[in-house]
Order: C-alpha cells, then structure tokens, then sequence
C-alpha cells in the first residue's frame, strides 16, 4: 500500500476510532451512574482514543494488514469514520425545522464588562485561562416557535427557559447577577421554566433564592432538578427552589390554569431520580408542556401527549470544533439532541446550552438563555 494512501486510511480510521469510543463514552454519561465509575472511563477514554493514531503511524502498511485482526479493525474504523463524515456533512446542511418563525441571538461579554471577578473561585476556574474560552460571553437567545396543536388563547404565549447553572464559584455570583439582571430588564414572561443543574457544591445552595427568586412571571415559575443536584443534596435543593417561588415538578405533573386554559405540566428528572411520571392521571386532551433536564427523554414525552419539551445538560457539546459541531455530548443519542430545535411525533424539542458548567470551558458554544414566545401555527 503507498504511504500516503496508507496515512489517509489512518486519519480516517482514526475518526472512526474516535467516534466509536466517544458514543460509548456519551451513552454511559446519559446513565445514571456513580461518578466513580464515570470520571475514570472518561480519562480511559481521551487515552485510547489518542493512543490510536500514534500506534497505527510507528507501524508499516504491511505489517499492519500481516496481522488480520488489527488490519480488519483498521478497515472497520475507517467505515465509520466515512460514516460520521456524511452524518456531520448532514448536520450540517440540514434545514431549519418548519416550527422556527424566527431566532435572534445577543450577546453580552461578561468577561470584558466584568473583568477578573467573573473568574470567581470555583474548582475549576484554571479553565477560564484557556484561550478562546466563551463560558464568560453570555447569549440570549429569542425565539419564536409555531406549535399546531396550540390553543387560540395561548397564542403569544412568553416562557423564559433556563438550565445547566452549576453554581460553584466559577463564573463567580456576579457573572450571574448581572447576566439575569439583563433578563430582568426585559418584559416579564407568562412562564419561567428551569431544568436543573443548580449546584455543584454543598455550599452553594445559599446562591439558589437570592439569584432566582427575583425573576417574574404572569403565570407560573416551575423547576425539576438535574443529576447534578443529585450529588448535593437535592431536597435542599428543592427546598430552595420553592422558596424561590417554583412549583417543583419533580417527577410529576401539575394542571395550571394558563390565560384561562387548563394546561399541564410534566416534570422528567429520570433517569436520575426514578420513577418516571405517572400520566395515568392528567386531563386528556389539555395542552402539555414538559421540562426534561436530558433530551433523551424527548420520545418518552411526545408519545405521551407533550406537545413542547424544555431540556438543557448536554451544553451544546460545551466544545464545538469547526465543520465537526458537537462531540462529547452525553446522550444516548450522541449528538443528535445537542442543542436548537426538533420536530418529531407532533412535538418540539428546544434544547438550551445552558448558563454554566461545572468545569467552565466553552469553545464557539456560549452559554445561554431562551426567551421563547409560541404562536398558531396557522396565525
């Protein structure tokens, strides 16, 4: 085999290679798992992945393919890494789903408005030093969705989503006050939504009610936890959150009287905190929102009359390579749910980047919070 023939079938392969253990790896992180089982698969994982391409470059094209497993699973990789090539091609041509009327997106840049106090003193606060970091570039995002099955009531309605704040230091409290101060300049929603991940200390709970009791909203504020809130004491968590003037969903449903119509709430905080929803119960018929801390649960919820899902945790990827998008996103469906906008089974999925992350570092994914106003879809 020429080498150069040879050194192309390396990269790919190696692509490949990649893109088999990184789904591996982003199916175990969708699970609930303890974390000491996660954090050193991670590691394995970021070594085999890399040790790949330096074994396969110290070896010949013939003795290589001389030993017919490591040939085949060469040839193997190579076929996915073409796989994931045309997969990446399509994601990145593929159209805006029909239910987006518009999308507008601003951003304020905390890091040069703040300066080094929007450090903080978190864990993690090293990351703030990698070049190109945008965790301190904050984005609000507005958006207007078309839903069909929308009652002429609703139509207008306003829902401020925020997930993923992870406070622990880094970005310091600042950074957030005066990221939600800017929300709070703005009109006030019919509906604040948040889907978890509020903390990643036992001491930092003290920051839920101060920083998110001042949001408004004319009808209802709801909340359900993420898994992170369940490695720090989560009924805390919850007791701060209906402090802050939440109805906290957890794992259930509310009816709520919305402009006169009866809607229902769904809260999905599976797979980490069980059982599922019960629905047995919830009016048929009546217009359902649901918030989901992971997307993966988005089938679940439309094959069960949601009509809109709210989720965050998977941050956009948090890193974003050029032409590649997403590729640590802990899903069982990989990056398919990253972030943005789905339609399927009637439903629509709106998937946050979210506000924070426990190790800060965020490369072309900012952070973000949705302003999201639902129209007719024949208005």
């Amino acid at each position: 085999m020429a080498f150069s023939a040879f050194v192309a079938l390396v990269l790919v392969a190696f692509v490949g290679h990649a893109f088999l253990f990184t789904t591996l790896l982003n199916v175990l992180y969708s699970r609930a798992l303890p974390k000491s089982l996660l954090k050193p698969w991670r590691l394995v994982t970021g070594l085999i992945v890399f040790a790949f391409p330096l074994l396969l470059l110290c070896v010949s094209s013939d003795a290589l393919f001389g030993v017919p497993a490591a040939g085949a699973y060469v040839v193997k990789c190579a076929a996915f890494g073409a796989l994931y090539f045309a997969l990446t091609v399509w994601r990145n041509v593929r159209p805006t789903p029909k239910c987006v009327r518009s999308e507008t997106t601003r951003t304020l840049d905390l890091r040069a408005e703040l300066g080094p106090q929007v450090v903080g003193d978190g864990l993690h606060r090293w990351a703030a030093r990698v070049p190109g970091n945008g965790a301190f570039a904050f984005d609000i995002t507005d958006l207007t969705l078309a839903l069909p099955d929308l009652p002429p009531e609703l139509d207008g309605i306003t829902i401020l989503h925020l997930s993923d704040l992870h406070f622990h230091g880094t970005p310091s409290r600042a950074y957030f006050e005066r990221a939600f101060a800017e929300l709070l300049a703005g009109p006030v929603p019919d509906l604040v939504c948040l889907t978890g991940d509020y903390v990643d200390t036992d001491s930092h709970h003290e920051w839920i009610r101060p920083l998110l009791e001042p949001f408004r909203a004319n009808c209802a504020k709801l909340a359900i936890l993420g898994n992170h809130d369940d490695y720090h004491g989560p009924d805390n968590v919850r007791k701060e959150l209906e402090a802050a003037g939440y109805a906290v969903l957890g794992n259930g449903w509310r009816e709520l009287d919305v402009r006169g119509v009866k809607c229902v709430f769904v809260g999905h905080e599976g797979p980490w905190f069980l059982p599922p929803p019960d629905l047995s119960g919830a009016p048929a018929g009546a217009f359902q929102i649901a918030l989901s801390h992971t997307p993966d649960n988005f089938y679940w919820l439309a094959d069960r009359g949601a009509r809109l899902v709210l989720a965050g945790h998977v941050h956009g990827g948090a890193i974003r390579v050029p032409f590649l998008t997403s590729i640590f996103v802990p899903s069982r469906y990989g990056r398919r749910f990253d972030m943005g906008v789905f339609e399927s089974r009637g439903a629509v999925l709106v998937v946050s980047r979210g506000i924070s992350g426990k190790e800060p570092l965020r490369l072309r994914c900012n952070p973000q919070a949705l302003r999201l106003k639902l129209v007719r879809a024949s208005s």
